[in-house]
């Protein structure tokens, strides 16, 4: 889950071994005190790594937190090109509501921190902010894929695109709580495929 960008630490290296057991520490005391009890203190006592090396490399707790969510969100939430539009728009919904309505603890304390009362602090208001925007672009992949494959117009916008196919899922997890499957994922996907093809996604 928390592996390291290539070339930047060596495989099962000292520095490898620190990071995995940082964040995952995170990402436990999170899903056990939630955003307000996490300090880099009781990362440190969980992970056996020493505070003065956490500060050291990551400066603040959201530091720690963004690069440990992040993570956990890339690994549950991946970006695949599957060579058919339908079918990537699909995964994605699914990969979506899967990461909501995950009961794994880890990922139940990460979605609450996004969204729940703690979503009102200014730093993790940004660090939402920051997983979004990876999120749309690395999903312009997808969509270019398909523009290349004449499957999409060349004038698409991503941003609209993957909006549509978001906003309903989220709007069903946080104002409605109406149950969210993979059945509601493939229409939210097909109906934003229609949309697009017919002219409502585009650029300008």
């Amino acid at each position: 889950m928390f592996a390291a960008a290539p070339g930047t630490v060596r495989a099962g290296g000292r520095t490898a071994r620190v990071r995995t057991a940082v964040l995952e520490a995170a990402l436990h005391e999170l899903a056990a005190g939630g955003y307000a009890a996490l300090s880099i203190e009781r990362i440190a006592e969980r992970s056996g790594v020493h505070k003065t090396t956490i500060y050291r490399r990551w400066q603040s707790k959201e530091a720690v937190l963004a690069e440990a969510v992040g993570d956990l969100v890339e690994s549950l939430f991946p970006i695949q090109v599957t060579g058919e539009i339908d079918r990537d728009l699909r995964v994605f919904a699914r990969a979506l509501v899967d990461l909501l309505t995950s009961d794994a603890p880890l990922v139940v304390g990460a979605v609450r921190a996004l969204f729940s009362d703690a979503a009102h602090d200014p730093r993790i208001a940004e660090l939402k902010r920051e997983l979004y925007a990876r999120r749309y672009d690395e999903a312009r992949a997808i969509v270019q894929a398909a523009i290349d494959r004449s499957e999409l117009p060349p004038d698409t916008d991503t941003r609209e695109l993957i909006g549509l196919i978001t906003a309903p899922i989220y709007y069903r997890f946080l104002v409605t709580q109406e149950p969210l499957d993979h059945a509601v994922a493939d229409r939210t996907a097909a109906t934003a495929l229609i949309a697009v093809r017919a002219g409502a996604c585009r650029l300008g």
